[in-house]
C-alpha cells in the first residue's frame, strides 16, 4: 500500500496496512541536533502529503537584517532563540475605526499571473503517480489577526469593538479564500485535503469561550469549508490547533472539519475520551506526548507511551501518527523507539 493509499483509507475511517506516520516538525533553537537525529529524520521512510498550491501567499517571508523577517502584510518577526520567530511589529496595532482599516494597504489575493496550464498538468501527474495524498494551504485567519493588531488587542477587539473585529477579519478572510478557491478552480479535481492551522487554546482552556468562539470565528470556518465541499466533496479538511479545545470540537466538525492536529496530552486534549466522543467523525494526527514523555522519559516509559496511544486511537481507522515536534532534549534512542514502533506496533495486520 502507497502512502496516498493509506492516508486516504486513514481519513475516512478505514483501516490501511498500517499507521500513516508523518515526519516530525523541528523546533529550531541555536543548540544543534543530534547528528543521529538529523541521520534517522533523512532516512527514514515517513508518510507525506504533496502540496499542489501554486499561488504566491502573503504569508511568505522575506529576511531582514539581525534575524529579523517580514511578510507581505508588513508584520516583522524577530527570533529569539527558540521556534519560530515573534511577531515584533504589528502594522495594524495602532487602527481605530474601520475607515483606518479599509485604509490599510491590504495584499490583493487577485493581482498574481499565475501559469494555470503548469499547474494542472503538475496536479494531473501527481495524481496519475498516485503516490502521495495532495493537499492545498491557505493562510492563518487568527494567527493572522495577532500579528496584524497584537495578540492581546485580537482578544479585546472581540469584546470592546466586535464592529471593528469583524471588518478586520473579514478582509484577512477574503484574501485567504480568494487564493485557496482561485487555486481549487485548477486543482480541485486533484486535491485531497485543504489545510490550514490556527491555534484556539491554552494548555488549559480554549482562549475564548465557546460562544465567542460561536460568534466570531466559527463563520469564517464554516462559510469557507462550505464553499469547498460544495464544490469538491471529495476534499477533507485539515486544522492544526494547540491548545485544550475540547469545548470547540463540536463546532469545528460542524464547520467541516476532518482531520484535528496535534492533540498534545499536555494541552489537555485525552484521546481516549476524543476517540469515543468524535472518532467517528474526526481523524486524528498527534497524540503523542512531545512535551514530558519524549524529552525526558526512559526508552521504556517512551514504549508504554506510544503504545497506549496507538491502541486508543488506531482501532477502526481515523489516526495518523506524528510526533508533533522535536528539538536537541529528545534523545536519538527515544525518537527512534517512538517511530519504529508506528511502524511496527501501528500494524494493522501485526495479529
Amino acid at each position: 500500500m502507497n502512502s496516498r493509499e493509506r492516508v486516504l483509507l486513514a481519513i475516512n475511517h478505514k483501516e490501511p496496512d498500517r499507521l500513516p506516520v508523518f515526519r516530525p516538525n523541528m523546533i529550531p533553537t541555536y543548540e544543534p541536533l543530534d547528528d543521529r537525529v538529523r541521520d534517522f529524520l533523512d532516512t527514514f521512510e515517513f508518510d507525506r502529503f504533496a502540496g499542489v498550491g501554486f499561488i504566491k501567499s502573503p504569508d511568505v517571508r522575506r529576511d531582514l537584517p539581525d534575524d529579523m523577517v517580514e511578510d507581505g502584510y508588513g508584520c516583522k518577526f524577530k527570533y529569539k532563540g527558540v521556534g519560530s520567530p515573534y511577531c515584533v511589529y504589528s502594522p495594524l496595532a495602532d487602527v481605530k475605526t474601520i475607515d483606518d482599516v479599509d485604509a490599510f494597504d491590504w495584499p490583493d489575493p487577485c493581482k498574481d499571473e499565475v501559469d494555470k496550464e503548469r499547474a494542472l498538468n503538475k496536479a494531473k501527474e501527481l495524481r496519475e503517480k498516485g503516490e502521495y495524498a495532495t493537499v492545498v494551504g491557505i493562510g492563518m485567519l487568527f494567527h493572522r489577526y495577532q500579528w496584524l493588531r497584537g495578540f492581546n488587542q485580537w482578544l479585546l477587539d472581540m469584546k470592546t469593538n466586535p464592529e471593528l473585529h469583524k471588518a478586520i477579519a473579514d478582509h484577512i478572510y477574503h484574501i485567504n479564500s480568494s487564493i485557496a478557491l482561485r487555486t481549487l478552480d485548477v486543482v480541485g479535481d486533484y486535491t485531497d485535503i485543504v489545510s490550514t492551522g490556527d491555534d484556539f487554546g491554552t494548555s488549559t482552556a480554549p482562549l475564548m469561550s465557546p460562544e465567542d468562539f460561536k460568534e466570531h470565528i466559527k463563520p469564517y470556518f464554516k462559510e469557507f469549508i462550505g464553499k469547498v465541499k460544495s464544490k469538491f466533496p471529495h476534499i477533507k479538511f485539515y486544522l492544526h490547533s494547540h491548545g485544550q479545545i475540547m469545548d470547540l470540537v463540536p463546532d469545528l466538525i460542524d464547520c467541516g472539519v476532518d482531520i484535528l492536529n496535534p492533540i498534545l496530552p499536555l494541552d489537555n486534549m485525552n484521546p481516549a475520551v476524543l476517540k469515543e466522543k468524535y472518532g467517528h467523525q474526526l481523524c486524528f494526527e498527534g497524540g503523542i506526548d512531545i512535551e514530558r514523555v519524549l524529552p525526558f522519559e526512559t526508552v521504556d516509559k517512551v514504549e508504554d507511551h506510544v503504545k497506549r496511544v496507538i491502541d486508543i486511537l488506531a482501532p477502526g481507522g481515523g489516526f495518523m501518527f506524528k510526533a508533533q515536534a522535536i528539538s536537541y532534549l529528545i534523545s536519538y534512542e527515544n525518537l527512534n523507539t517512538t517511530y519504529n514502533l508506528a511502524l511496527t506496533y501501528g500494524r494493522y495486520d501485526k495479529n
